[in-house]
């Protein structure tokens, strides 16, 4: 031993600690003694937890041979020269009396190397063999194998997914095989610059809130500049921070601190301090908006040349608008596409559409492949032989119609390589709602027309709307008004008269004739409501203003109160309306919440909390601040009271409920519209419904051309308030209709991209692989050993878990050395402020619903304290039992890790995100194998396994490394140690450990997928080359491309196999 090392030193806690240790901590030897024989050791705390285990700290010096030279567990907390970080990996020792040296990643993000001389590290953090546990006769209770399996076998699936898929799987969302692929592609290589150009509906923020995420987890004071339209700016910051437990800063003021910073794109020339800061990550949302608006395209496009990595979300580019998408790529990649001219770049484009013809005409035919087997082949050799790709001429060699699949298979290959490889520019995603085997909503309409009565009829809205009418006509006559005032105007009037006396006000409006019929028609409104009962429930259609047509359709088709068919969300953009509504459910005594923008934090979460959560709570009333961002989507119905002008207003509204992870009994989402026969809002109406089909469908694409249609609408009211909008109802719907088309035809190109990747085939292995039972693979692998190392817990009928510092046992949390969480962490969470208690939920569809509760996942401070402690101590790797079985066996366990040779990718400088997409081509799973060492065993492993997974069976076995018996006799221990002496028990372990080392690696490499991992690899760099040579890029860089993923294959086909835990086991048949 040398100084500077790291050794295991026993603690004694207990009188037995003295003969048979079973408590060690890790510590560095600061000095050695060889006259005396002992060492001394320092501990280093670094986790704040002396306060607990002050007795751990008190033995600074050790006889030598009672301490063993031990590594560091894989991410343990380490002070460097250079800082604070975490182990990634431990480089494998020549020597044993070698230092150890470490792969350390930085809270920067850097990963550096360093030997153990050179660190301080945790001292509850040791790795200690499992094999050299079991040589040592360090048998541990049954109780801490059995938990310890489940926590590390869940653990290692989720650490050995995908890239960044630990992180993610503690956030507050459902991850579609789509959103997943489009992570990982995101970080097959740096830095990271991507075009989200998803349907609407899909998940862009979902995907991009996931990528810096698993960035941040990278480096710690990651700093991400956010530039979104300002009626969003609150929605990303609620879906950052319910979602991912991100926290944004809304505006500039707290440019020089905020880590994440929210600016809206508005108000950008405001922001150019902000701007100039340091970011590591932009983010623009609805970036197609910056296409007309040249200045503060131009901040933006020297905003993206400045910072690394960069993040756009847009609707999908369109060919045949190829200056706007120019502008966009040169927003992406400015370095490749600032200096090309609209004519280079259309000559490019006239290339690729040749080629997107013909590969859409065979993607269409998929679904028919059998009866265009023949064609599908001719046309991919043509096309082959005309790109003179050898790759591709490959790939189409295997297609061999005579197949049972009639060479399908390949051919989906060749098309998914030629559209990935021959594109534009290959960083631009596109995901379609047709190739999204997940089940979406489905959107309907429930129109509500009705007639607008006069003072004839004693109810003067018409009235009102005539002098409306006249007094914008006028205004506009005079170029004394905008178009903002006059939907303001319009919307307010079409929402009820109490919402349009409130903007005349504001407006500052003097015009007598509008005035005073609206003074009487509020009159009106007034006694109407005081009537509500009687007209309701006697004489219905005696019904003349339109807040009675909604409280009488909520309760007539919705039936709320008799079936509770589904909740309801009310949308207005007037408090006024809002506050009369609330007062009608109020008197037909249907239970309703608010949720509006003029209401405190607390009042708001509580809204929310009673609408999610309350049985009773059937309606929530939501202004424009219900549409940012809000989870809503235990819901069924959405009602406009008002309509918005804009599309993308009423996308916002339905897509509180219409969102991916609804109940699969409640797909249907009812959009209930009201308006007024025979008005402009009926005409608004059917631009909305019979143009865009908003109510039946989402955008899905069309937003690359809302900015125009807003400017069409706009035009046609100031060429005729009264029936400009019904004039140009034909050339919208023409012109939604050919972008539409367009964009289908671009989505349809990139979905072969996408559908057809091995990527994608893996990701969705991997999915099924997961989420099967996932609230109970989390609540297993957590509560077990929670309660195994003093954390008590309690749950209730519906599953909701409560901790509390109160339940903490410190005596039991001491032999594993378990450190507690932070409480104080919790302490501004809506759940504690609310019910003063730590409650939360492993469920995810649970956590999703309800954002008050916690989501005990990865990231949340009890989970990450309970599984740290279970997969980095001792405790639980080495046992020997005894139990009856319906077999007979006698022999060991060997739970065995496969990973990746990370320190190959580290050694050679290789990005280690590039594994991202491959991990899934080794088992996700730990591989088990069995050694017998009784002759005549006969017993699957399969049985095996099921037998050791059924915790009951393990945990109510006999102990054979009990240290103490009854009085007089030998303790269980000794008798073993008596059976087994050591040099033949050494011997024997030793014999095991090497044949279930062999059986693994055989194991493994017949459980990996590396046939697919190479040719996945070959595609893809077989991919680049032919970019490289379709666009004209410098070649050069193929060479670096190309060592990059040779490195990852050989990775990936010489893993790292090491023992996790290991077991001795006794099984007598009953």
């Amino acid at each position: 031993m040398k100084v500077g090392q790291y050794v295991r030193c026993p603690i004694v806690f207990e009188e037995n600690d003295n003969y048979f240790p079973r408590n060690f901590v890790l510590g560095k030897i600061t000095s050695i003694n060889d006259l005396s024989g002992e060492v001394n050791v320092k501990l280093y705390d670094l986790k704040d937890s002396k306060r607990f285990y002050a007795h751990a700290f008190e033995k600074g010096k050790f006889a030598i041979d009672k301490v063993k030279r031990c590594g560091a567990a894989k991410g343990a907390p380490v002070v460097t020269p250079d800082g604070r970080g975490k182990i990634l990996s431990r480089r494998i020792e020549q020597t044993e009396d070698a230092m150890y040296e470490y792969y350390i990643m930085l809270s920067n993000g850097e990963i550096n190397s360093y030997f153990e001389d050179a660190l301080e590290i945790e001292y509850s953090a040791s790795d200690y063999q499992p094999l050299k546990q079991m040589m040592q006769y360090e048998f541990q209770n049954p109780t801490w194998y059995a938990n310890r399996l489940h926590v590390s076998n869940n653990m290692h699936m989720v650490n050995n997914t995908v890239y960044g898929f630990k992180e993610l799987a503690g956030c507050r969302t459902y991850l579609m095989a789509h959103q997943i692929s489009t992570i990982v592609r995101a970080f097959e290589s740096r830095p990271i610059r991507y075009m989200l150009a998803d349907e609407v509906g899909l998940g862009k923020t979902i995907e991009a809130a996931s990528i810096i995420k698993i960035l941040s987890s990278e480096k710690q004071n990651l700093r991400v500049l956010y530039i979104v339209p300002a009626a969003l700016a609150q929605q990303w910051s609620n879906e950052l921070k319910y979602k991912f437990n991100i926290n944004a800063s809304i505006g500039d003021a707290m440019a020089s601190y905020a880590k994440h910073l929210i600016l809206s794109l508005e108000d950008l020339d405001e922001y150019c301090d902000a701007m100039a800061g340091k970011w590591d990550m932009l983010l623009v949302d609805e970036t197609h908006r910056l296409l007309s608006q040249d200045e503060k395209y131009e901040l933006v496009l020297q905003l993206s040349k400045r910072v690394p990595n960069a993040l756009f979300l847009s609707a999908t580019p369109i060919q045949d608008r190829k200056e706007e998408y120019l502008k966009l790529l040169s927003l992406l990649q400015p370095d490749q596409y600032c200096r090309m001219t609209v004519k280079e770049f259309g000559s490019i484009l006239a290339k690729q559409k040749k080629i997107q013809r013909r590969v859409n005409a065979m993607l269409a035919h998929m679904n028919q492949y059998e009866d265009y087997k023949e064609d599908t082949l001719e046309k991919l050799t043509e096309l082959a032989e005309e790109l003179d790709d050898t790759h591709l001429s490959k790939i189409i060699d295997c297609i061999n119609i005579s197949d049972d699949d009639g060479g399908q298979k390949y051919a989906e290959q060749a098309l998914s390589y030629i559209s990935e490889n021959y594109r534009i520019e290959r960083n631009v995603i596109r995901n379609r709602r047709d190739y999204i085997n997940e089940a979406l909503g489905k959107r309907e309409i429930y129109e509500n027309g009705y007639d607008v009565k006069n003072a004839d009829d004693n109810y003067s809205e018409r009235n009102v709307y005539y002098a409306l009418l006249e007094y914008i006509s006028s205004k506009i006559e005079e170029d004394s008004i905008d178009s903002d005032k006059v939907y303001l105007l319009l919307q307010a009037m079409f929402s009820s008269p109490w919402a349009l006396k409130d903007v005349v006000d504001e407006l500052g409006i003097d015009d007598q004739d509008l005035l005073a019929n609206l003074g009487l028609w509020i009159t009106q409104g007034d006694d109407e409501i005081n009537q509500a009962e009687y007209l309701i429930d006697e004489n219905p259609d005696d019904i003349k203003g339109r807040l009675l047509h909604v409280i009488d359709f909520i309760e007539q088709e919705v039936r709320i109160t008799k079936d509770n068919n589904g909740k309801v969300v009310v949308f207005s953009e007037f408090p006024a309306t809002l506050w009369k509504l609330g007062e009608l459910l109020e008197k037909r005594d249907i239970n309703a919440v608010c949720f509006t923008a003029n209401m405190l934090r607390k009042e708001l979460e509580d809204s929310v909390y009673d609408f999610q959560n309350n049985e009773e709570c059937r309606v929530i009333l939501c202004d424009a601040t219900g549409g940012e961002g809000r989870n809503f989507q235990n819901a069924d119905w959405v009602i406009h009271v008002d309509l918005p002008w804009t599309a993308n207003a009423i996308e916002q509204r339905i897509g509180r409920l219409d969102r991916l992870g609804r109940d699969k009994d409640h797909m249907q989402v009812n959009s209930v519209v009201f308006y007024g026969n025979g008005t402009i809002e009926e005409q608004l109406f059917r631009i909305w419904n019979e143009g865009l089909n908003l109510f039946t469908r989402s955008l899905s694409g069309l937003e690359i051309i809302t900015a125009e249609l807003n400017e069409r609408i706009s035009d046609a009211i100031f060429e005729d308030v009264h029936t400009g909008l019904e004039n140009a109802l034909s050339e919208i719907i023409d012109m939604t209709e050919e972008t539409r088309d367009a964009v289908e035809e671009e989505q349809l190109y990139d979905s072969g991209s996408v559908i057809y990747r091995p990527l994608s085939l893996a990701v969705k292995q991997m999915l099924s692989t997961y989420s099967g039972g996932e609230s109970d693979l989390f609540q297993s692998s957590m509560l077990g050993w929670a309660t195994q190392v003093g954390l008590g817990s309690s749950i209730s009928k519906a599953g909701v878990v409560q901790f509390a510092a109160s339940m903490f046992k410190e005596r039991s949390a001491i032999q594993s050395l378990f450190i507690p969480p932070d409480w104080a962490l919790y302490d501004d969470t809506p759940i504690v402020r609310k019910e003063g208690r730590i409650l939360g939920t492993f469920d995810r569809s649970t956590a999703i619903k309800r954002e008050d509760l916690l989501f005990y996942a990865p990231g949340d401070p009890v989970f990450d304290s309970i599984i740290g402690n279970a997969v980095d101590s001792g405790r639980g790797r080495c046992c020997v039992f005894a139990n009856m079985a319906p077999f007979n066996f006698t022999g060991f366990a060997c739970v065995y890790n496969v990973e990746p040779k990370i320190n190959y990718l580290y050694d050679n400088g290789i990005p280690i995100q590039l594994l991202s997409q491959f991990r899934m081509y080794l088992p996700m799973k730990q591989v088990i194998v069995f050694v017998s060492i009784r002759k005549g065993d006969n017993v699957s492993d399969e049985e095996l396994i099921d037998y050791i997974f059924e915790k009951r069976n393990v945990q109510n076995a006999d102990h054979i490394g009990q240290r103490s018996g009854k009085r007089g006799e030998m303790s269980p221990l000794e008798r073993f140690m008596e059976a087994y002496p050591e040099s033949e028990w050494k011997e024997t372990v030793l014999k095991a450990g090497k044949i279930s080392r062999d059986m693994a690696k055989k194991k493994a490499i017949e459980l990996a997928d590396l046939c697919g991992a190479k040719r996945e690899i070959d595609r893809i760099v077989s991919g680049y080359e032919s970019e490289y040579i379709y666009l004209g890029k410098d070649m050069d860089n193929l060479k670096s491309i190309k060592s990059q993923y040779e490195a990852v294959y050989y990775a990936l086909s010489n893993p790292v196999i090491s023992l996790d835990s290991i077991s001795l086991m006794f099984l007598s048949r009953r």
